[in-house]
């Protein structure tokens, strides 16, 4: 099953739409916004959760050991 993704469209000016007397744009266009970070598929999410999880049980563990001897 797909899901629709949405996409966030910014406007944007392409160098050669600039007016050099004005400095505005004369044919704005949409293009999708631009993100810091990668795409994340659902696999990589959950992996990336679990590696988490096991790292707070092994700290859980070695606290647990620590305060017992």
């Amino acid at each position: 099953m797909n899901m629709a993704v949405a996409v966030l469209l910014v406007p944007a000016c392409r160098d050669v739409d600039i007016d050099a007397v004005s400095g505005k744009c004369a044919a704005v266009v949409w293009v999708p916004q631009p993100s810091m970070f990668p795409e994340l598929s659902i696999a990589d999410a959950q992996s990336i959760g679990a590696a988490i999880l096991l790292l707070w049980a092994v700290a859980y563990v070695f606290r647990v050991l620590r305060r017992l001897f």
